[in-house]
């Protein structure tokens, strides 16, 4: 097993692969809320039992994002504004823990690591490379943590959190750099109250430029219909 994206990496399964299918689909927008998920068209697109589909809306269910409804079938849920920053306002507590935790435990050098992956972010222009770089600077500190039940949270939330990256305002990533710079005096001062604000901060601001695109892709469109019907 390795530790990737703030989490425990373990050996893959079909079901893993179904659920990455369906949450992409539901994240991205191509599958509606209050739609119902075609359990068969998905499994022999990915070229799968059923089973596996089932496996994988079940594990869905528990992340908020799918309705599983007895004889009637699987339905993607309806999310509204709130529930992003909720979900975003509750990740950015855990990755606040883990801040607290990494602060303590990591030496200069990883700080000094840290710094240098910041650096690199407000550097280049590459939106897959900004995605990386900031998927790194976040991965070495929840790691870091050295905490199991909080790196299992933490990719709990992290794998349904809505975050489209490549079309992220630009005003985020000076946001975020701002927001890194303030974490990273609060580890170079070894300040474990700080850091667990700091982290939770930028998490939360993330979460508003999130709803801000998903508004914009009209993302939220399909649940205000049904709450004004």
């Amino acid at each position: 097993m390795a530790v990737q994206g703030g989490h425990i990496r373990r050996r893959r399964n079909l079901a893993e692969d179904a659920a990455d299918h369906i949450r992409a689909a539901i994240l991205s927008g191509d599958l509606k809320p209050g739609e119902r998920i075609d359990q068969d068209a998905i499994a022999e697109r990915l070229g799968v039992s059923r089973l596996p589909v089932r496996e994988a809306l079940i594990a869905l269910d528990q992340e908020g994002l799918v309705n599983n409804i007895p004889r009637r079938g699987a339905f993607v849920a309806s999310f509204s504004r709130e529930d992003v920053i909720d979900h975003y306002q509750l990740f950015g507590q855990v990755a606040g823990l883990a801040a607290a935790r990494a602060v303590v435990r990591m030496d200069d050098a990883e700080v000094a690591k840290l710094v240098d992956l910041n650096r690199r972010l407000s550097n280049t222009k590459d939106v897959a490379e900004q995605e990386r770089l900031n998927h790194e600077f976040h991965r070495t500190i929840n790691t870091a943590c050295a905490s199991q039940r909080i790196l299992s949270m933490l990719g709990l939330l992290s794998r349904s959190l809505p975050m489209p990256y490549d079309k992220l305002p630009p005003e985020w990533l000076a946001d975020a750099e701002q927001q890194h710079s303030d974490i990273l005096d609060a580890f170079s001062r070894r300040d474990t109250l700080a850091a667990q604000r700091s982290m939770e901060q930028h998490i939360s601001a993330s979460g508003r430029h999130a709803v801000e695109v998903l508004d914009r892709l009209g993302f939220f469109a399909s649940s205000d219909e049904q709450e004004s019907a």
